[in-house]
């Protein structure tokens, strides 16, 4: 550009209107190599259309969800893209036969823990259980895990006390050949926690069922009496089944409830005085979640192989 201006105009300083003149010519210049190298790259790519395809309808999807003036990345864009919209849905419970058992197990146990969460708040018997990552390593772990298990192991060997601090790492599984034989080296001392006897079993019943709202007829002896060979996680299990009784129960009250009030069979009285409490944990209940327990311990040792079954080397 700069050989476009006269002889005389190089040996003497610009003026501000050729200055500008000439920051004008170079930013078009500019904008238009920079557009012209973006079509390039774009008409090589062969997916280019499919991409802005994607991104629009991972957009207009989002925006009927709810969720908008978030900024995502191609990869998040992509997955954005698989999000199924639920008011699309056109698959209800009706739609599949045979299976009402399941279905009935599928919406007490899944489905009303999230529609009646606040009916559970403060409840111990639906906490998650917590997880550990310290298992065996192999090839088949992720390069995040593998970096987090290294790091800790590594923090662990740098532990200082003083003689006024003392610090203590325990731990606790049911699957000790699952753990890494590096976590085992650090721990050295181990103790082996048998199945627990009956009496303990009632202490494990009492301790899970401690702060809920149990009925005056609980016996925990013998449903203690009746769980010979079971875990602290199967009475857990147990337990939580019971307390799932009563969140059906008052379901199904509410449907009835509804239903009637539809029907016009409903005075405005009783509106008003709809219960919003759980009735408590009763020993039928109890009993009912064995049961369960028992036909899920049957289901799992028949689907295991017998010794005959088993090959041989």
């Amino acid at each position: 550009m700069l050989k476009d201006l006269p002889r005389e105009a190089l040996l003497r300083p610009l003026t501000r209107n050729e200055v500008v003149g000439m920051l004008v010519r170079l930013t078009i210049f500019g904008a238009a190599t920079y557009y012209s190298i973006k079509w390039v790259v774009e008409a090589m790519d062969p997916t280019s259309k499919q991409k802005n395809q994607a991104k629009k309808r991972a957009e207009q999807l989002m925006k009927r969800i709810g969720v908008e003036g978030v900024k995502l990345t191609e990869y998040e864009m992509n997955i954005a893209t698989h999000l199924v919209d639920p008011q699309t849905m056109k698959v209800s419970w009706r739609d599949i036969a045979g299976l009402d058992e399941i279905i009935n197990e599928l919406q007490d146990t899944v489905i009303l823990p999230f529609q009646k969460r606040h009916l559970l708040a403060g409840s111990k018997l639906f906490q998650p259980p917590k997880e550990s990552f310290l298992r065996n390593r192999s090839s088949l772990d992720h390069e995040a895990t593998a970096m987090m298990k290294a790091q800790f192991m590594s923090l662990w060997d740098g532990l200082e006390t003083s003689s006024a601090t003392q610090v203590m790492i325990m731990g606790a599984t049911n699957r000790p050949q699952d753990v890494d034989a590096a976590i085992l080296r650090r721990m050295p001392t181990t103790f082996h926690v048998g199945l627990p006897n009956a009496r303990q079993r009632q202490d494990i019943l009492r301790l899970i069922l401690a702060g809920e709202n149990l009925s005056n007829t609980i016996n925990l002896k013998e449903i203690a009496e009746k769980t010979e060979g079971y875990s602290g996680s199967d009475l857990r299990e147990l337990c939580r089944d019971a307390a799932m009784y009563r969140v059906r129960d008052y379901v199904r009250k509410e449907q009835m409830r509804q239903i009637a009030q539809q029907l016009g069979e409903v005075q405005e009285e009783e509106k008003l005085v709809a219960d919003e409490q759980l009735r408590p944990v009763t020993q039928l209940d109890l009993l009912f979640g064995l049961d369960k327990m028992r036909e899920s311990k049957r289901a799992t040792v028949s689907m295991l192989p017998s010794v005959s079954e088993v090959p041989l080397d």
